[in-house]
């Protein structure tokens, strides 16, 4: 009579857990604002994406040139690149509605801005600047105002990754 083998004790191997990749969220998005729309925008959710602050204030003929130019790459760009419109440097949330709708930039979010709050964390000082944010969390901001080519440069950088 062969002995037979005794029954295993060791419980079945699992696979080890990944590791969590933990997103750096840079100071400059550590905010919450008040959308043009009435809800709120957590800055910390354009963390670990690429992303465009586009800074514009509704009076300011720049800002309605590009509008055009950023609805078009928000448009093109939208799964990898997210845009975000920072109204600004205006106290007349009329004004600034208007511009989102006469612009033809209703398909992205914009932050009603007109404290400033945003425009300072970028160190922004005028409208027609664009806030960069990588994936990999580094903030760049290029200032305005800048030609066509420029910010289809700068939008195509962030989407290559």
């Amino acid at each position: 009579m062969t002995p037979s083998a005794a029954p295993s004790s060791a419980a079945p191997s699992s696979p080890s857990p990944s590791p969590v990749a933990t997103v750096v969220v840079p100071e400059e998005l550590d905010f919450t604002a008040p959308t043009v729309g009435g809800g709120t925008f957590e800055g910390a959710s354009l963390a670990g994406r690429p992303a465009v602050l586009w800074f514009w204030a509704p009076w300011c003929p720049v800002c309605r040139r590009e509008a055009p130019l950023v609805a078009d790459l928000a448009s093109r760009y939208e799964d990898r690149v997210t845009f975000v419109g920072v109204a600004g440097l205006s106290g007349d949330l009329a004004a600034i509605e208007e511009f989102v709708s006469d612009g033809g930039v209703e398909g992205i979010v914009h932050l009603d801005d007109r404290e400033g709050e945003v425009y300072s964390r970028f160190e922004v000082t005028q409208q027609y600047d664009l806030g960069l944010v990588s994936a990999d969390g580094t903030v760049e901001v290029l200032r305005g105002p800048l030609d066509e080519d420029e910010i289809v440069a700068a939008v195509e950088r962030l989407a290559a990754g």
